[in-house]
């Protein structure tokens, strides 16, 4: 069953066989905003919902943000038909608001809109390999559906007198 126009409630589903699926909206619809931005072919999604037995079976925990249907772990494909890096991915979705974001390997990214009332700590960016923490992941990429202005309009005043120009980024 479609539930977005990327995104398929199936996808979603735990892996483990049991056919349970928890997924939050808010969680979709940024993930349709991800698609958007990166100008994607496609966003895989390689791990939605997990129920607490199975999660802990694929290196999570019985309540880890998976089993609360506010994380998904995701694979982006660009329209050439090569896969975003995970560091892109990641300087994608920090950029939108997801608020928890683990590097999983070279192309996957887990993703997550964890907050003080539904998840035990609200912010979280990480390695979960190295188990390094990051403040940021931002690079300064610009994603394909990002404005690419790379001027702005000021407006200054010099004794009294008002100009506007424009000033264009080094």
């Amino acid at each position: 069953m479609k539930i977005t126009e990327h995104f398929d409630a199936k996808e979603f589903l735990c892996k483990c066989g049991c056919g349970k699926s928890t997924i939050s909206a808010d969680l979709v619809n940024k993930l349709e905003k991800l698609h958007y931005l990166m100008d994607a072919k496609a966003v895989y999604v390689t791990s939605g919902y997990r129920c607490p037995s199975y999660s802990p079976k694929v290196g999570g925990y019985s309540t880890d943000a998976h089993t609360k249907g506010i994380a998904s772990d995701i694979q982006v494909l660009r329209k050439n038909g090569a896969f975003y890096s995970a560091f892109d991915i990641a300087e994608a979705a920090e950029r939108l608001g997801f608020s928890g974001i683990g590097i999983i390997d070279n192309v996957t990214c887990h993703v997550d809109i964890r907050n003080a009332s539904n998840y035990s700590n609200s912010h979280w960016f990480g390695n979960e390999k190295s188990n390094e923490n990051y403040s940021t992941f931002q690079r300064g990429t610009i994603f394909p559906n990002e404005s690419k202005n790379n001027s702005i309009t000021v407006t200054i005043e010099i004794n009294g007198e008002k100009y506007k120009g424009t000033i264009n980024k080094i």
